[in-house]
């Protein structure tokens, strides 16, 4: 159940982050004088001179969606964002800043902005006939108007980047009262952008620019009720309608466009961090059973099997059932060492003739992904030359490991080579890391495909937290089949020796322990109780950077893998027994809010308007202290990012296992 009462997330805030060059074109002029006196005595001097261009390339006239975090509110959202600042939240942390405008008197001002237009603000731009597709060329112009002299171009100078002509440029057309009244001040520009650093520990496994770093660019603008568009627009070039000199002339302006989305403030529906935590749906990973299915059936839901059609061999359609790695409660470990083929995995219910398909899918779906891995096969054509099944395998590759345990601990201490062909045969020490690496991910269900996780909707509804155990068997099952492609046949020593459920543990274990292997491990790793849980929630698409604490019991234990398999969900693995799940609000995707209106704070206008600065020169008049900001500027960007942001809320959900 979820535990009650948000905490304050910690966030450190930054005006800006500042690059050493900005983007562009510049010159490089260097002058050598020499001075010398001729054979009459007279001093003559000569000069040496190389001026040289060169271009810094960054972002111009579009972000590539990789560029972006997050935004805010997310996009397609519905909720209550009363006095809430739309914003968007980059990934790297100098590019609002890459570009520099020619802006007079004030501090360097990031050179994109955040326009918010109404549903029917835009559709009186002309909507999507607004929004137009160009090659960039068409931008630069020496008049700075379209043909027909009704929209004004922002004064741009063109680039000399080779691959220009191969972009293309989405801009909008805006009325010039409207662009006026959306575009920020010099002083508000700066103020509406920073940087926030963030802990990256408790987060999935993506790619970060920076250590946490994420630079954060607000509106000037609050949501009215209804339907928003959010426009992330650049600036450069309209350094004239910043500073509102811009000279009479065309009644549209033509603004380059970076970045959109839409939402819709709703003051009757709740779409907040606390709000969609709480209404998570807690259970095991199971389908539920609808009323008068016979026992049978309702008790392979509750183990959480899913019924599936198949085809026999010979033809004939049947009902299977079917269930992933993910189990809701543990499994027994199968009387079968080492499976020779799918069909031998098969498990036929004598009550009712049904069969489980479970260990025959992962078995084939082992030697699938085996087949479409070239490093794999590279590797194991390397190391085995003969017909060789896969405990056989495993037997060679815990004897080899064991064997020159010496000469692994000093390959896993070296720096990692250089990316090659993944296809090339590699010497034997090197076929055995890359196999025992590749089986070690593929315990950890890496490259696994959704379906086989999760085989159905019913099993992870919308808006559902799901805990489950895995089940070994499944994962046995899986890597029984990856080593299948060598052959059937046993030697004497692998019979007599380990099971293959010890072999491939112990291969496991020295690969987690690295340079720190010993060559006898336990063994015992697929024997561990491991537990997991799959997040299936807008709290994963809307919170990209969503922070996930796992407790185990035994305390400590190790968390496995925290990784976001779709864009909505979110599965996590722990060794152990999981306890409590606990979810907390990113801070670099902490809402801001506008304090409760006060006596001499301005108030945003009529159209939700409001100046940054006048607000913190307000504030700063009435002596309102800010946490964590003694000894800093009260009116920089970072205050007035400190004074919006919302504390975060921390939501805690525990999982009674029973013993």
């Amino acid at each position: 159940m979820p535990a009650p009462g948000p905490e304050a997330l910690a966030v450190d805030l930054y005006d800006a982050y500042l690059p050493a060059l900005s983007a562009g074109s510049h010159r490089l002029v260097v002058q050598q004088s020499l001075t010398y006196s001729d054979a009459g005595g007279a001093a003559k001097a000569h000069h040496y001179y190389r001026d040289e261009t060169f271009l810094v390339r960054g972002p111009r006239f579009f972000l590539d969606e990789s560029d972006i975090h997050a935004r805010y509110p997310a996009p397609g959202a519905t909720g209550d964002f009363n006095r809430h600042i739309p914003n968007i939240v980059l990934r790297k942390r100098a590019l609002p800043w890459e570009r520099e405008l020619s802006l007079t008197g004030t501090a360097r001002a990031p050179w994109m902005a955040l326009f918010l237009l109404s549903e029917a603000e835009f559709q009186a731009q002309g909507g999507e006939a607004a929004v137009q597709t160009l090659a960039p060329e068409t931008l630069f112009t020496a008049n700075r108007r379209s043909a027909d002299g009704t929209v004004l171009f922002p004064s741009l100078e063109p680039e000399p980047d080779k691959e220009a002509g191969q972009q293309r440029v989405s801009v909008i057309d805006l009325d010039r009262a409207l662009a006026a009244a959306l575009c920020p001040s010099a002083d508000d520009l700066s103020r509406l952008a920073h940087v926030r650093q963030v802990e990256m520990g408790d987060k999935p496994r993506a790619a970060m620019h920076g250590a946490g770093e994420f630079p954060v660019i607000c509106a000037r603008r609050l949501p009215a009720a209804g339907a928003h568009l959010a426009l992330l627009v650049s600036l450069e070039g309209w350094e004239e309608l910043i500073e509102a000199r811009l000279p009479e002339g065309p009644a549209r302006l033509r603004f380059v466009l970076l970045a959109r989305w839409g939402f819709t403030h709703d003051p009757d529906f709740a779409h907040s961090f606390p709000g969609l935590a709480r209404r998570l749906s807690l259970d095991l990973l199971r389908s539920p059973a609808p009323p008068g299915l016979p026992a049978s059936a309702a008790g392979l839901l509750a183990t959480g099997h899913t019924p599936m059609a198949y085809r026999r061999a010979e033809g004939g359609a049947g009902l299977g059932w079917y269930r992933g790695p993910f189990a809701p409660a543990p499994v027994a470990p199968l009387p079968l060492d080492a499976i020779d083929h799918a069909d031998a995995a098969l498990i036929l219910a004598p009550e009712d003739g049904s069969l489980t398909l479970s260990y025959a899918a992962a078995w084939q779906l082992g030697r699938l992904m085996a087949l479409a891995s070239p490093g794999f096969l590279a590797a194991t054509r390397a190391f085995i030359s003969d017909n060789a099944g896969p405990r056989e395998v495993a037997f060679r590759l815990d004897t080899y490991m064991r064997t020159h345990l010496a000469a692994i601990r000093r390959e896993w201490s070296a720096p990692a080579p250089a990316p090659g062909d993944d296809a090339a045969p590699p010497d034997s020490l090197h076929a055995v890391l890359r196999m025992a690496g590749w089986l070690r991910g593929l315990l950890r269900l890496d490259g696994v495909p959704f379906p086989y996780l999760v085989a159905g909707e019913p099993l992870l509804p919308a808006a559902s937290l799901r805990f489950f155990h895995v089940d070994a068997n499944w994962l046995l099952a899986l890597a029984t089949g990856a080593l299948s492609l060598s052959g059937t046949a046993t030697g004497e020593g692998a019979r007599a020796g380990l099971p293959l459920r010890r072999l491939l543990s112990r291969l496991i274990e020295r690969c987690e322990a690295g340079p720190m292997a010993e060559p006898d491990p336990p063994g015992d790793l697929l024997d561990r109780p491991c537990t997991g849980f799959l997040l299936r929630a807008t709290l994963v698409s809307d919170w990209p950077g969503l922070e996930t604490q796992v407790e185990t019991a035994p305390a400590g234990a190790r968390l496995q893998r925290l990784e976001r398999l779709a864009p909505d969900v979110l599965l996590g693995l722990a060794e152990g027994r999981i306890a409590r799940v606990t979810l907390k609000e990113p801070p670099e995707g902490l809402a801001f809010r506008l304090a409760p209106p006060r006596e001499g704070v301005p108030e945003p206008d009529a159209r939700g308007l409001f100046s940054p600065l006048a607000r913190l020169t307000a504030e700063q008049a009435l002596g309102l202290a800010r946490p964590g900001l003694a000894g800093a500027d009260p009116l920089s960007a970072a205050a007035f990012a400190a004074g919006a942001l919302s504390s975060g809320s921390i939501q805690s959900y525990v999982w009674e296992i029973p013993r």
